[in-house]
């Protein structure tokens, strides 16, 4: 029998076998993120599920999820099956979900050692659209859509959608600090970095994720999952990212990166990254369009998308997950690590007119970002949550999707710039003609707003009361 002393020391991250939560039994820890630990769990009724228990007492991200969850009702999105609070033995409450057990592997990993043809991912890129227009039906959006969470089940090929931990629905209270949105930045749309960049830490309105966001979020997650690259960037505001800007052509079509790929999933791909939000379409036009492009599709359709052998979903799943590990990283900056470092020199940055910087993960404050479940490298098992656990990387997997980039060669638009001999205002430095603020962050936690300059993360010094509109000239 566990001595109390250790009952107090155990976490919600480190509960052992056997502690039962309601009306569940926990058999084993499957992985941990940010927010939440997930354990495989039984109870009289049901012989197995998952048990996604939060690290954080009270917090608000569990019961928006259930909530959304509850009014989403489709055969690709895993069923919701009991909710409530847990107890620590110190007396903190912790609340909890429990949702059917998915076993499966992500998206990126079931491309690595299937190596499908057009005809393939369009029948999967069907179902995930069709889980999205459950979704959306009901009011709600998703705004965190990517490859790491959408999970294959290997044995029928259902596709899962998961990780609702970022979702919204009408009429849900925001927890979001102004002006963040959640997700993984590499998947976001053009006008949500509009929105953000455009309104800045000082905003009284939250941006809003629409449909549309999710649709282009799809778009790329099937970019990359056909040409095993991503489009550019899609900050409108750096160079990367000009195709991006209103007008603009938007990316180089897959079949130009990828020849294989079938013209009409080629199509639907450039739709779903159209500039224009209203010309995306909806998630169920596009799932009908791809129902009809398998029933359709002529013989090439059903070639292999890439000249290599398939890989063993073990060791595709392994490398995925190393991946997956790498592109997470964006959407969650170290918790509470990060929030007391961000309010040292936040003050300095709103002082100067530093209008693009938020940190999009505050850990002790209320936020709508809730980061992926780990789960075991060798087979990813849902409770709707990406796969974190990581093992060797793989040269053969990008990780092209770091959010920080490098400083640019020339100043942003509206950027502070040094005075005739040089430099710039004090704690300010300067670089590249530009003024720069240095966070004492690591490379890897610096935020979406940031850039890296040998080995340290920047912020960009903006004029008062000046906002960048383009990219650097």
């Amino acid at each position: 029998m566990d001595t109390p002393s250790l009952m107090v020391e155990a976490g919600p991250d480190a509960l052992r076998s056997g502690t039962r939560i309601g009306n569940w039994r926990l058999s084993a820890l499957r992985g941990r993120g940010t927010y939440g630990a997930v354990y495989s769990a039984v109870s009289a009724d049901v012989e197995l599920a998952a048990l996604k228990l939060a690290i954080y007492p009270r917090d608000p991200r569990f019961e928006r999820e259930v909530e959304l969850l509850c009014r989403i009702r489709h055969p690709g999105v895993p069923r919701l099956l009991d909710a409530g609070w847990w107890r620590h033995p110190v007396g903190r409450l912790h609340p909890y979900l429990v949702m059917e057990w998915v076993e499966g592997v992500s998206l990126y990993a079931w491309a690595a050692a299937r190596n499908p043809s057009s005809r393939q991912v369009l029948g999967l890129l069907a179902q995930a659209a069709r889980a999205l227009q459950a979704t959306h039906e009901v009011s709600g959006v998703h705004r965190d859509i990517k490859g790491t969470n959408v999970l294959v089940r290997p044995t029928d090929g259902r596709l899962f959608l998961t990780d609702f931990g970022s979702g919204y629905f009408s009429g849900a209270s925001r927890l979001t600090p102004l002006p963040m949105l959640p997700g993984t930045p590499a998947y976001r749309s053009p006008e949500a970095w509009y929105s953000i960049q455009s309104a800045g830490p000082l905003a009284t309105s939250p941006a809003l994720a629409r449909p549309a966001d999710d649709v282009f979020s799809l778009g790329v997650m099937a970019y990359r999952l056909v040409t095993n690259e991503y489009p550019p960037f899609t900050n409108p505001h750096l160079e990367e990212g000009r195709c991006w800007r209103p007008g603009g052509g938007g990316p180089r079509p897959p079949r130009q990166l990828n020849p294989r790929v079938d013209a009409q999933l080629n199509a639907l791909i450039l739709r779903m990254l159209s500039v224009q939000p209203a010309e995306r379409g909806t998630a169920g036009e596009l799932a009908e369009a791809m129902e009809r492009g398998v029933a359709h599709a002529g013989p090439s359709a059903d070639a292999p998308l890439f000249e290599r052998e398939t890989r063993a979903p073990e060791a595709a799943q392994a490398d995925a997950t190393a991946h997956d590990h790498g592109e997470q990283r964006q959407a969650e900056e170290p918790a509470r690590t990060v929030v007391s470092r961000v309010r040292r020199w936040l003050p300095w940055l709103t002082a100067v007119g530093a209008l693009w910087l938020w940190p999009a993960e505050p850990g002790s404050v209320r936020t709508e970002e809730y980061p992926s479940m780990a789960h075991d490298a060798k087979r990813a098992t849902s409770v709707g949550d990406t796969a974190l656990s990581a093992s060797a990387a793989s040269s053969n997997v990008p990780n092209r999707e770091a959010i920080a980039l490098e400083i640019p060669k020339q100043p942003l638009p509206g950027q502070r710039k040094p005075d005739g001999k040089g430099r710039c205002i004090k704690h300010q430095i300067a670089l590249n003609g530009g003024c720069w603020w240095k966070v004492d962050l690591e490379v890897d936690d610096c935020p979406g707003t940031g850039y890296v300059y040998q080995g340290g993360c920047y912020i960009p010094i903006f004029l008062p009361g000046r906002q960048p509109t383009s990219a650097p000239r």
